[in-house]
């Protein structure tokens, strides 16, 4: 019988221990893409 975790956000299947790294890949991907022109970023007080 095979034992498996599954990630939670994206569905991969991991073995015991192992860590899913699709939100590093997704946080990678978010930085690679240009930043529209007039975007800012909110500055919450």
């Amino acid at each position: 019988m095979a034992y498996y975790n599954t990630c939670c956000k994206c569905g991969a299947n991991l073995d015991p221990g192992e860590k899913c790294d699709c939100a590093y890949h997704q946080h990678k991907e978010e930085k690679r893409q240009p930043k529209k022109a007039g975007a800012r970023k909110e500055v919450r007080k």
